[in-house]
């Protein structure tokens, strides 16, 4: 998490260079979403308690639509949308491997909110884990 907050604060750094804002945004997307999915919230989310605010997140981290844009993000299923507001992705409702692709969108606003909280859940498990580790 520090060499992704390293990279994030890196390339926030630098205005007027569309391809390391495209960089940016893939990385922020595949770290938040397929990464921290797979190497946190799945299990916080069966560690934490039934109805505590950790099981709540990790829960909303990883059911639709965020699982869907996870899904898309790593199967390379998504684009901008045409006036850059958000984006654009394609992925199945649920988890039946032979049902089409749904076209999703999801506005940035709200992208911001879920990689917001994505990050903030993150930071507070590896924290509290970093406390276990020094205890």
């Amino acid at each position: 998490m520090t060499a992704f907050q390293t990279f994030m604060d890196s390339a926030s750094a630098v205005h007027g260079n569309p391809a390391t804002t495209r960089a940016q945004v893939i990385v922020q997307n595949y770290v938040c979403f397929v990464y921290l999915g797979e190497a946190c919230f799945r299990a916080l989310l069966i560690a934490s308690k039934p109805g505590s605010v950790s099981r709540r997140c990790c829960k909303f981290l990883t059911d639709n639509p965020v699982r869907a844009f996870r899904n898309a993000i790593a199967h390379a299923n998504w684009n901008y949308a045409s006036d850059f507001g958000g984006s654009v992705f394609w992925a199945r409702k649920s988890a039946a491997p032979h049902e089409p692709l749904s076209r999703f969108e999801v506005s940035q606003p709200e992208l911001d909110f879920w990689q917001t909280l994505s990050r903030g859940v993150a930071y507070a498990a590896y924290t509290v884990l970093e406390g276990f580790e020094d205890a």
